[in-house]
């Protein structure tokens, strides 16, 4: 494998202006709206993406999904996620994006969430590769944008069709593949299959993203080594820290107190901006909120303060009071992550706040679609 200084930049990538061995925010559902998004770009994400979109939302005008689609305007390149049903209504849903301003379309095929399988879409298509190859057939005729599609390897043990999909999904025309390296049976404490991954890699004459378990620079940097992967997509590693993409990126996993207090406060302020400062807006605000007090001293009260706050004023008093307490008790910097080892999990995992049951907005839509 080639060093990481020397690697050349895939011609796709290279086309978007991304580098060798770029890393993106992943389309986290409920998650990655524009707010967050901003954050993490400010923090080194070559690449982020609109949280998954439903197609049958999209084809049916639902307000919420086009909502939830906007870009801000300070966005200088952003991607767009989608699932449906069958190959049609996902292409149909391609050829509106096609006329949005993204500069890349993926197509999701891993999603595990039950309401969003049950309903064809995500991990789902899994079970079918000729389904797969078909649906990024048809969306690439809806659109000259670079397409990815992101995969697991697989339904179940029974059912490891995650290299078939992903030849499929290649030989029909996506640009790269992103493969979470687990099944979609499988749940956070599985660990990631970085051989299944790198099996993938082997086979594919296009770029291929590892996902999955990447909350350090240890951590991507062991997957690249591992799998060979040309890039990788970082999803519950960036809630509380958007700073593990400039940690990827230049090594630095140090966050200063000011630095923390001030892009906490920006979040608020953009979350305002885009929402206002309603008691619905804070409400949606609080996981960012909690997670992000991971490692300073008194999270756990600063967290039973802010479960409870009905407004961002609310929640921009609360931290900048405590990031002045902390000040005053010499407490400057943030205390680092404990790892299980290298290419392991954290020992705090927002699994725990962010999990399956939690991830809403597709289902939410399909569900309206589909009264």
């Amino acid at each position: 494998m080639q060093s990481e200084q020397n690697q050349a930049v895939p011609a796709v990538f290279a086309r978007l202006g991304l580098p060798a061995n770029p890393v993106f925010l992943a389309p986290l559902a409920g998650v990655s709206d524009h707010p967050f998004r901003r954050v993490c770009t400010r923090q080194g994400a070559d690449l982020t993406y609109v949280e998954m979109l439903s197609a049958t939302a999209l084809l049916f005008e639902s307000p919420r999904t086009y909502q939830m689609a906007k870009r801000h305007e300070s966005e200088s390149i952003l991607g767009v996620q989608i699932t449906g049903k069958s190959a049609d209504e996902v292409a149909r849903a391609v050829a509106i994006l096609d006329k949005m301003p993204y500069e890349t379309i993926d197509i999701n095929m891993g999603c595990p969430v039950a309401k969003v399988t049950k309903a064809g879409c995500g991990s789902a298509i899994l079970k079918d590769p000729e389904r797969v190859g078909e649906t990024v057939r048809l969306a690439r005729q809806a659109t000259d944008k670079p397409l990815s599609v992101k995969i697991r390897l697989g339904w179940d043990k029974q059912t490891l069709t995650g290299l078939d999909c992903a030849q499929a999904a290649a030989a029909a025309g996506a640009a790269w593949v992103t493969v979470h390296g687990r099944l979609r049976s499988d749940d956070y404490g599985t660990p990631v299959d970085l051989d299944g991954i790198g099996a993938i890699k082997r086979q594919l004459s296009c770029p291929v993203v590892g996902n999955g378990n990447l909350f350090a620079l240890s951590d991507t940097q062991h997957m690249r080594r591992a799998s060979g992967v040309d890039g990788t997509m970082v999803s519950r590693g960036a809630l509380g820290n958007p700073w593990v993409f400039r940690e990827i990126k230049t090594g630095d996993a140090s966050v200063s107190l000011t630095e923390w207090r001030d892009t906490v406060l920006d979040h608020l302020r953009w979350q305002a901006e885009e929402y206002n400062n309603s008691t619905g807006s804070a409400v949606c605000m609080r996981k960012h909120l909690l997670w992000y007090v991971k490692g300073w001293p008194g999270a756990r009260a600063l967290r039973d303060q802010l479960s409870l706050m009905s407004s961002l004023d609310e929640a921009a008093r609360v931290i900048s009071d405590f990031s002045a307490d902390l000040a005053a008790r010499g407490h400057h910097m943030r205390l680092p992550f404990q790892l299980e080892g290298v290419g392991a999990r954290f020992v705090w995992d927002p699994k725990f706040e962010m999990d399956r049951g939690l991830d809403r907005g597709v289902g939410d839509d399909l569900m309206a679609a589909n009264p």
